[in-house]
């Protein structure tokens, strides 16, 4: 195991200079961690190298260093996992043989104002020069030799004068961020605070990856965190043009804005069919609201990163997380028993059920709407302003989602639980945290419920279909111990709605009821 190292100038007795001035300089604090090993360059000179030889096959240390440097200054990284030889293995001949996996991150503080003025994330540039092996079959051989069978790799030499500020990296690729768990990183990791802007990075292959060479300009002067949220503000500046867009392939769907909000307007009523397939009903159905004017939805036009991330686990058992391009809500995976609705037949095809107020929403993500949106484009937007897209190849965050190449934030769906967005990134106000988990983001809509009825699970009941029989009348066919049942329901314009509960033999009975105006 490799000790923490902290290097500081008036300890380690060396302070590095770029050459400027004493008037021009800055003093910085640089933090590395690396699985297993880098050397970092300022403007083309040796900065910092990693204490552990790579040699060593566990060195997970995490090194400091304070400097001074004039701005702006480049920081060029060779980073390098470990590997015994070009198979790009570890433990060969063992049991434990394998392919490693690496991981980096890095943040500069300046000491005078004490801001983090550059860290690692997707926004760096990195370029792949050792790739090994190219067949994951690799790691299975008995003997394996690099450079046969299965054990190819791929190297390439160091371009001229990477590490220098004139470089241009534009055709090298973004990094690609990655989550602690996905990472796994030990020991000296831990020993630094890092700030929630300083994201783990490797290249878009985690394991087979062995050698990267990456930039990182820093300036000087920004801070991080508000570097951060104003690239996020200025994607809700410049897109929210595209917001209304989304929002106008369905017809049923109004959008306005404010200063502060894009609104939405809808009935909350989805264009494709409902409720087929739920196995365990609470006996609602969907019915037209009325979000519309002061109870419509709304998405904050800049959206602000939250310092402290709210969990969807732990809030928001009530209400809407997010509102889908169709206008329907979309709630929190997890229901208010804290169960995934998914998991215990809850849901129709389409993700979605009708509350007690009749109220259709959404519990996961609805990746239907792509088909109509077009791939690759939002089919939601969280109530905190970030958008909502369908499953991706690219690392998540613990939130489920992540910072794009442009810097912007986004949430994505995915197949396992929780789904979709496990937290809110942007900041949100809340009705009382004192009801959490059940406590939900505000403003957004209220739902009235037509019926007060105490409609509970009809056990053993499954929706088999649900057909519109009028403008504004549906027709819900269920069984139940082996016999068809049916419901038909409808309203007028008087906000006058009539059940009809139609039984195995045919027997009806019928319940009425008025809206009031709210």
């Amino acid at each position: 195991m490799k000790p923490f190292i902290l290097q500081i100038c008036a300890i380690c007795c060396w302070l590095f200079s770029t050459g400027a001035t004493s008037a021009e300089l800055n003093k910085y604090q640089i933090d590395v961690w690396a699985d297993n090993w880098f050397a970092a360059y300022i403007d083309g000179e040796l900065l910092l190298e990693d204490s552990v030889s790579i040699t060593t096959e566990r060195s997970f240390n995490a090194e400091t260093l304070q400097f001074s440097s004039s701005f702006p200054f480049v920081l060029a990284f060779i980073i390098k996992d470990f590997k015994e030889n070009d198979t790009g293995l570890e433990y060969i001949g063992s049991r434990r043989q394998q392919i490693g996996d690496g991981g980096f991150i890095t943040q500069v503080t300046d000491l005078d104002s004490g801001n983090v003025v550059g860290v690692s994330s997707a926004a760096m540039h990195c370029k792949v020069i050792h790739k090994a092996p190219l067949d994951s079959n690799c790691a299975s051989e008995s003997d394996p030799i690099a450079g046969e069978g299965q054990c190819q790799f791929m190297t390439a030499e160091e371009p001229v004068s990477w590490k220098t500020p004139a470089f241009d990296d534009s055709s090298w690729q973004h990094a690609t961020e990655y989550t602690a768990a996905q990472v796994g990183p030990k020991e000296g990791y831990d020993k630094i605070r890092w700030a929630s802007a300083a994201k783990l990075i490797w290249s878009e292959d985690l394991k087979k990856d062995n050698t990267l060479l990456c930039r990182l300009v820093i300036d000087g002067k920004s801070d991080m965190a508000a570097t951060q949220s104003e690239a996020v503000l200025s994607q809700s500046e410049h897109s929210h043009n595209e917001i209304h867009a989304y929002f106008a392939h369905f017809d049923n769907v109004k959008t306005s804005e404010d200063s502060t909000y894009v609104k939405i307007e809808s009935n909350g009523m989805p264009e494709h069919k409902m409720m087929e397939g739920i196995t365990s009903w609470q006996q609602q159905v969907p019915l037209p609201q009325d979000y519309t004017g002061s109870n419509s939805w709304k998405i904050p036009l800049k959206p602000v990163l939250a310092d402290n991330p709210m969990l969807t686990k732990e809030h928001f058992h009530k209400g809407a997380i997010a509102i889908a391009v169709n206008g329907v809500p979309i709630f929190n995976a997890l229901n208010n028993r804290g169960v995934y609705s998914a998991d215990v037949g809850e849901l129709d095809a389409w993700g979605g059920h009708s509350g007690k107020a009749d109220d259709y929403h959404y519990h996961l993500a609805p990746e239907h709407l792509e088909a109509i949106v077009g791939e690759g484009n939002p089919i939601a937007y969280a109530l905190d302003g970030f958008p909502l897209y369908g499953k991706t190849e690219a690392p998540l965050d613990e939130y489920l989602g992540r910072f794009n190449q442009d810097g912007t934030y986004e949430y994505h769906a995915v197949a396992y639980p929780p789904y979709l967005i496990a937290g809110l990134r942007g900041e949100v106000q809340v009705d009382s945290l004192l009801n959490a988990p059940e406590d939900q983001i505000v403003p957004q809509p209220r739902s009235y419920p037509v019926r007060h009825g105490d409609y509970g699970p009809l056990r053993g009941a499954k929706i088999t279909g649900l057909n519109k029989i009028a403008e504004t009348g549906y027709a819900l066919e269920y069984t139940l111990n082996g016999k068809q049942y049916q419901l038909n329901y409808s309203w007028n314009e008087d906000l006058q709605y009539q059940f009809v509960f139609v039984d195995e033999n045919g027997n009806q009975t019928i319940e009425r009821y008025q809206r009031k105006e709210q």
